[in-house]
Formats: C-alpha cells, structure tokens, sequence
C-alpha cells in the first residue's frame, strides 16, 4: 500500500519478563518474523525503531528482511520515541505502528483500520476506556509535532498524549469490545510469562507448530 508505511517498535528493555520479545520463538518462528510476514504483505515500507547501540539479533534480523533500520531519536523516555522516530522517518503521510511483540496480527484487521483512516483520520483500538497506541495508524503532519511537543515538555505517556489530543474529527477510536474473536487475537502482546503461555496455547489449537529445522520464512 503505497500511501501508508508501517512501523515496528523493537528497541525496548523487556524489564517485565527478562526476554528478548521480538526474538521470542512461537511455534518455530520468531516474533518479529511473524510481524513481517503479515506488513509485507500490505506496506510498501516498514520501519524497524531499535535503541542506540542495541547488540540484540534485531538489527541484523531486521536487516535481512530488508526493513528500513532507525535508533531512537531520544533514548531512554519509552515507546514515545520509537513512534515519533518513526514517524519522523516515514515517506508517508500515514503509518501503522505496532509493538515487537504482537505475534498474531491480523491482516483483516489491518484493512479494517486503513479503511476508517480515510480523510487522514488516525485509528486507535481502546479496551475499556484505555487507549492502546502500539496498534494503531497514526497520521504523521498531526501526531510527529504533538508527540515532539511533549517530549520537549518531558511528558513521555503516548497514551495519555492521545487522549488529551483526541478529536472526533481527525481520530477514530475502535472498541475491543465489538471486535470478533480472530481480530481480538491480533491485540495480544506479550509482556509477561503468563501472556507467553497463553499465545503459546493459540499457536498449538492451531496446530501452527513448526519443525524448526524447516524454516520457511527463509531467515
């Protein structure tokens, strides 16, 4: 899709469950891989935002999959500065941003958004009430100047930075509540060893399972 570009959040410190989460291994295929397979399919560019000096596989990974590699403009302040750095990198005036650690997107769901962000509307997903801004398109002549303008006031909560800057007329909020149940497994990340366990549960009732001697992502 030439008018949007994607952007994948992966320079974080994994402090909640001591793992490298891009790099986590889902039914022989790693996170950030399984991420890949599904924006390629619909983004002409993808972002990849790691941290300075970062001497994890994600780089070199990234690298081979042919994304567009970037650090963080501002290290050390949290998500804030994965998106906005992407933002700052992209050529398209609309990008999806996602997580490194969602492993089950959903293409379907993808479209969806792309669909309600017509009009440079940005997406955003909520779940009672909380606004989640690792899955969500984001219009970037609005969102890169806002998001510049609180990191230079030292305020480092995307979420709150939404819901203080939100509008009917340039956002579009969806309810987890009324997605189905294929969409809602597109929002599970994986943050704590009770979330690995259970996506590990979903890859196995799928029988996604893989030999991990045939790796047929090709990395």
């Amino acid at each position: 899709m030439d008018k949007y570009s994607s952007i994948i959040i992966a320079g974080g410190k994994n402090k909640r469950i001591n793992m490298v989460k891009p790099l986590i291994n889902l039914g022989g295929k790693q996170i950030i891989i399984r991420i890949n397979e599904i924006l390629k399919e619909i983004f002409s560019e993808i972002i990849l935002v790691i941290r300075k000096e970062q001497s994890d596989d994600i780089p070199d990974l990234g690298m081979a999959m042919g994304m567009h590699i970037v650090e963080d403009i501002y290290p050390e302040i949290g998500p804030i500065s994965g998106v906005y750095t992407g933002l700052a990198e992209s050529v398209n005036n609309k990008a999806f941003v996602i997580g490194g650690d969602y492993p089950f997107l959903s293409s379907e769901l993808i479209f969806s958004m792309i669909k309600k962000s017509k009009k440079d509307k940005s997406v955003f997903l909520k779940n009672k009430k909380i606004i989640n801004p690792l899955h969500g398109i984001y219009v970037k002549n609005i969102w890169e100047k806002r998001l510049l303008q609180n990191i230079q006031k030292n305020k480092f909560s995307t979420r709150k930075i939404i819901e203080e800057n939100y509008d009917k007329k340039n956002c579009k909020l969806i309810d987890f509540k009324n997605l189905s149940q294929s969409y809602k497994e597109s929002l599970i990340d994986i943050n704590t060893l009770h979330d690995l366990k259970k996506a590990q549960k979903i890859i196995y009732s799928k029988n996604q399972t893989i030999r991990p001697d045939i790796r047929p992502e090709g990395v």
